[in-house]
Parts: structure tokens; C-alpha cells; sequence
């Protein structure tokens, strides 16, 4: 078997958004397919007993599993993400979100596409993810997306000492920061003017939040160096998100630290181009303003 091919699926996992009623009957679809299949399936609590899964409560969730396929929007697959990794199964999202650029399983197709999947197995491609901590707190925070530093006090601006492989590069005087993956350069990063990144780079973004300055353009360098950035110690300090959650917040003075997650995340590749295509089906890239908004 080569690398990044999987064989046929022995144990399925799934993480479903429950306040979704169509991602309920369609895990409970799911259910029917693996068990039809012999394929064995588990799936983490509280979410076990809200779907009424007698015996697929498991505990190390996902522990074991062949893939993981998460049944939501982009925010449900992002958090299916973080426990997959730890884990290093592969995963795979059907999408019954709004905007669906993570997801690659349209709703109608799930129940052709799964059982493909697990009687045949699949190809992956690793993403490159985040590892954030904050000197002296001493946890870790895993981001498939982004990193984003906003300030506590949104009556000024606060400037940012950002340093690359420990050499200072830039102090920047702005909102906020943020420093995206590949994969999250289509959210946020986006926003903040940062360019597209195909999602199979080795590189991380850097964008400013509403700089203070008319040369301050995002970056995007290498994964294999480390970003520090230092908070001023003269503001109130500020709040560290991580894929959109607000996780902690950074003292005045404190340094965060930036570099690439330990392990990669593991997606499921249905289509070589599905990345293009979801570029110009969602976000119109490569088609004209006047075709846009025919």
C-alpha cells in the first residue's frame, strides 16, 4: 500500500452536528450502511445518546477508527478535526452547513460516497496545522484553520512585535493578528486581505488586523519556522482564538508562540481539483464581478 492510501474501513467513526436534523437522519443512515457492511462504528457522548445509537458509545473516541466522517457544516468538521488528529485518523466531511468549502460530500451523494469509501478505501492528503501557547501558561492549543490574537481593549490599537526563526522583523501597530494554515487561508485570513493558499503547502499566513500603516502586507512563510508574537506590555492585553474560540486570554508583556502542529490532519481526497472547484462554486474566484452577480 502506498503512503496516504487507506484499505477498506474495519471501524467507522462519526461526529455529527445534533442540532441539525438532516445530519441526524443521515448518521442514522450511516449507521445502517456499516452495520449492513460489518463495519463496525462508534461514536463519542453526549452526541451517542442524542442520536438513540445503541452500542456505538465508545470510549477513547476515535480511537481505532479507520475514518472519521462528520456530518455538519465547516465548524462541525473543524472540530471533528482536532480530536482526529490526536488520533491520526483520517476524516471526511458530508456537508449540511451553509457554506461547505471544508466539507467535500454533498448531501444528496453521501449515501453512494461512504460505502465506496469503506468497502474500497481511500487516498489522503496531510494538512499542516497550528500549535499556539502562551509563554508561562504552559497549554497548547491545536488549530486546523487559524491563530488570531485581538485585542482586549477595542478603544486602541495595540502594536505587535512579530518575530520569525527569533529574529524581529516587524512592530505593527493594528487590531489583531492572524496566522492561518493552508487550509484556513480561505476564512479569516481571507478577510484580512491574505492571498489563497492551495491546501497541500507547507506554510502558514500572517495577516494584520486593520494595521496602522500603509506597507503592512500579509506573509506567508515556511512551516518549519516558528512565529513569536509579543503582546505590548503598556495595553490591558489580549484574547487568543483558536479556530474561531476564544481559548485564553494573553497578559500585557506575554509572548505567543506559533509554529506547526505535531501532527498533521488527514483528509480523505475524493477529487484532485475539488479545491479549485469549491474556489470558484463559493467564492467566485477566476469568474467575472458581472457573471458573479447574474
Amino acid at each position: 500500500m502506498k503512503a496516504g492510501e487507506h484499505l477498506a474501513v474495519a471501524n467507522l467513526a462519526l461526529y455529527v452536528d445534533t442540532e441539525r436534523h438532516e445530519a441526524v437522519d443521515a448518521a442514522k443512515t450511516i449507521a445502517g450502511i456499516a452495520a449492513e457492511l460489518g463495519v463496525a462504528l462508534q461514536v463519542g457522548e453526549p452526541q451517542a445518546s442524542a442520536l438513540r445509537l445503541n452500542g456505538a458509545a465508545a470510549s477513547g473516541f476515535p480511537k481505532s477508527a479507520g475514518l472519521l466522517v462528520s456530518l455538519g457544516g465547516d465548524g462541525t468538521l473543524l472540530r471533528a478535526a482536532h480530536i482526529a488528529a490526536a488520533f491520526d485518523v483520517p476524516i471526511i466531511g458530508v456537508d449540511f452547513g451553509r457554506m461547505g468549502f471544508l466539507t467535500q460530500i454533498e448531501r444528496k451523494d453521501f449515501e453512494a460516497v461512504i460505502p465506496r469509501l469503506l468497502r474500497h478505501g481511500f487516498k489522503t492528503e496531510d494538512r499542516t496545522a497550528l500549535d499556539a501557547s502562551v509563554a508561562g501558561v504552559g497549554q497548547h492549543f491545536f488549530a486546523l484553520n487559524d491563530i488570531f490574537l485581538d485585542r482586549s481593549n477595542h478603544g486602541n490599537l495595540m502594536t505587535l512585535g512579530i518575530s520569525i526563526g527569533g529574529r524581529l522583523v516587524a512592530n505593527i501597530p493594528a487590531d489583531g493578528i492572524v496566522v492561518a494554515s493552508p487550509t484556513g487561508s480561505t476564512a479569516y485570513f481571507l478577510s484580512a486581505g491574505g492571498p489563497i493558499m492551495a491546501p497541500g503547502l507547507d506554510a502558514f499566513g500572517i495577516a494584520p488586523i486593520n494595521p496602522h500603516t500603509l506597507f503592512s502586507r500579509p506573509l506567508v512563510v515556511s512551516a518549519s519556522e516558528v512565529i513569536n508574537i509579543e503582546v505590548p506590555k503598556d495595553e490591558r492585553g489580549a484574547n487568543l482564538y483558536v479556530d474561531g474560540k476564544r481559548e485564553v486570554d494573553v497578559p500585557p508583556g506575554s509572548v505567543v508562540e506559533i509554529k506547526r502542529a505535531a501532527h498533521p490532519v488527514k483528509f480523505v481526497r475524493l477529487d484532485e481539483r475539488h479545491f479549485f472547484v469549491m474556489l470558484e462554486r463559493k467564492l467566485h474566484w477566476g469568474a467575472s464581478i458581472k457573471r458573479s452577480i447574474e
